[in-house]
């Protein structure tokens, strides 16, 4: 790690790029200054491995920069790998929210769909309204993680918007929403899960078995 710091300043946009890289896997703490800097590099291969280096080494001063990154990059793929560095912040850090949740406005699906996944890892409960809003994203790929994180908010409000999924065309959503559905616990549900457990795909109905017994399980 000490001789690759020496080389990160290099000023070939090749050799900081790869550089960066080895220091990710090396989680070297000596790594965190230089990283830093290199978000602001020109060259979008040097940003995009900065920002995993500063991923990996979940230092808090990193959150700030991060969602700047998240919020104004001109990459996708790096506004990607910046919302989901971003995953080990604390719940209540403001930045953060702010910038997951302009995320999940982002020109680009794949950057909407990891914004959701990450607001679902952090539990940010200030998120329920933005994630139920997603789950009308015109792409289901996008409204699949929203499901995902409002079953890992565990907020009830969102079951009856994710119980208008179970009807959708695409099968990973409609079992997708059943699982989320089952970690609500909320009785409101059983008749839908009921119908779902007849479900034409077999990994549905699974799905529906599973979140019912889930909801038994809740049941004093």
């Amino acid at each position: 790690g000490e001789v690759l710091c020496a080389w990160v300043d290099r000023p070939e946009p090749f050799v900081k790029a790869a550089v960066l890289h080895a220091l990710r896997e090396l989680r070297v703490a000596d790594a965190f200054a230089p990283a830093l800097r290199a978000l602001a590099h020109d060259d979008p291969r040097v940003r995009l491995e900065a920002v995993g280096v500063l991923g990996w080494l979940k230092d808090a001063r990193a959150l700030g920069p991060l969602a700047d990154i998240a919020a104004r990059d001109s990459s996708a793929e790096i506004r990607r790998a910046a919302i989901s560095a971003l995953g080990f912040a604390q719940v209540d850090d403001s930045a953060t929210l702010v910038a997951l949740l302009q995320a999940l406005h982002d020109p680009v699906w794949q950057v909407r769909e990891e914004a959701a996944t990450t607001l679902g890892k952090l539990r940010a409960a200030s998120a329920r309204d933005a994630l139920i809003a997603a789950l009308n994203d015109d792409y289901w790929q996008v409204r699949l993680r929203a499901a995902r994180a409002l079953g890992q908010l565990g907020d009830r409000v969102a079951a009856q918007p994710l119980v208008s999924l179970l009807s959708h065309a695409i099968s990973n959503l409609r079992k997708e929403a059943a699982l989320a559905i089952g970690e609500l616990r909320d009785a409101s549900t059983a008749a839908a899960l009921r119908e779902a457990s007849g479900d034409a795909d077999p990994d549905v109905r699974k799905a529906a078995r599973i979140a019912l017994q889930q909801l038994e399980q809740a049941t004093p």
